[in-house]
C-alpha cells in the first residue's frame, strides 16, 4: 500500500503541462518507476528470505551447539572407558604373563619328576604293577618319557600318570600286603610262592610247605629274592606269612634279619 501511494503521488506531482508535452518522458519515467517496483520487490523477497534462512540457520546453530556438546560428553566417556579397558588389558596381560611362567616352571619342573618316577617303577612289586590302575599310568608314563615332542603334550596328560603312580606307591608303602603266584627256580623245578610286603621296603616268599624261603628287597632293576639258607628262619618265614594273610593266630616273630637302610 506504501508503495502504490508513493507511485500515485509521484505521477499527481507531475505539472499537466509535463503531462501534455512530455509524454516520452511520462513513458522514461514511468519505466523507471517499473523498475524501481521490480528492485523493491526482489529486495523485500530476499530480505524475508535472508529472515527466514537466519531462522533456519540459527536453530540448526543451536542443534549443532546441542549435538557437539553430546558429542564431546560421549567422547570423554569413551575416553574413561578406554582408560579403563587399557587398565583391564594390563591387568589381563600381567596375569597371563604369570600364568604362562607358571606353566614354564611347571613343564620344566615335570622334565626332573619324569625321572624321579622312572626310577620309582623299579621298585614296585609286580602285584601292584599289574594293577589296572597304575599299570595303564605306567604305559602312560613310559609312552610320553620316550618322545622327543614332549613339550607339545598337554601338561595335565603328562602330570596325571605320574600322580596316579606316585600315589599309588604310597599307598602301598603304607600297608603289609599279601600276594600270591610268585615262581621261583629249584635246580629242575619250579616252586609257586605266596608272601607278603612291607610296604615298599621289603617282603617274604616260601612255598606252601615251608620249604623254601626268599628274602625280598626292592633294587634299581626290580625286586630280588634272597634265598634263605638256614632251615630255622625258613620255618619262622612261613609262620609270619600265615600270620600276615590271616591263616595264623597274631604273635611275634622273630627273625634274624638284617633290614638295610
Amino acid at each position: 500500500m506504501k508503495l502504490r501511494f508513493f507511485l500515485v503521488f509521484l505521477v499527481l506531482a507531475i505539472p499537466l503541462n509535463a503531462q501534455i508535452g512530455g509524454v516520452e518522458a511520462n513513458k522514461a519515467l514511468r519505466a523507471t518507476v517499473q523498475k524501481w517496483i521490480s528492485v523493491m520487490k526482489e529486495i523485500q523477497l530476499k530480505k524475508k528470505e535472508w529472515q527466514d534462512k537466519k531462522e533456519i540457520l540459527q536453530n540448526s546453530n543451536e542443534a549443532l551447539q546441542a549435538e557437539a556438546t553430546q558429542l564431546e560428553a560421549e567422547i570423554l566417556s569413551a575416553v574413561e572407558r578406554q582408560k579403563k579397558l587399557d587398565t583391564q588389558s594390563e591387568n589381563s596381560l600381567a596375569q597371563k604373563k604369570t600364568y604362562n611362567d607358571a606353566r614354564l616352571a611347571l613343564r620344566n619342573g615335570l622334565d626332573q619328576l619324569d625321572e624321579k618316577v622312572s626310577a620309582v617303577i623299579p621298585l614296585l612289586p609286580e602285584q601292584l604293577v599289574n594293577e589296572g590302575k597304575i599299570q595303564k599310568a605306567i604305559t602312560d608314563h613310559q609312552g610320553f618319557v620316550g618322545r622327543n615332542d614332549k613339550d607339545e603334550i598337554a601338561l595335565n596328560a603328562r602330570l596325571t600318570p605320574m600322580i596316579t603312580i606316585l600315589l599309588e606307591a604310597e599307598k602301598f608303602n603304607q600297608v603289609v600286603t599279601p600276594f600270591e603266584g610268585l615262581t621261583a627256580d629249584l635246580g629242575d623245578k619250579k616252586v609257586i610262592l605266596d608272601g607278603i610286603y612291607f610296604g615298599l621296603a621289603m617282603g617274604f616268599a616260601s612255598d606252601l610247605e615251608g620249604n623254601v624261603a626268599y628274602h625280598l628287597k626292592p633294587g634299581p632293576e626290580g625286586w630280588d629274592k634272597q634265598k634263605i639258607s638256614d632251615p630255622e628262619t625258613v620255618i619262622k618265614i612261613r609262620e609270619l606269612i600265615d600270620v600276615g594273610k590271616g591263616d595264623s593266630d597274631l604273635r611275634l616273630i622273630d627273625l634274624p634279619i638284617e633290614i638295610a637302610k
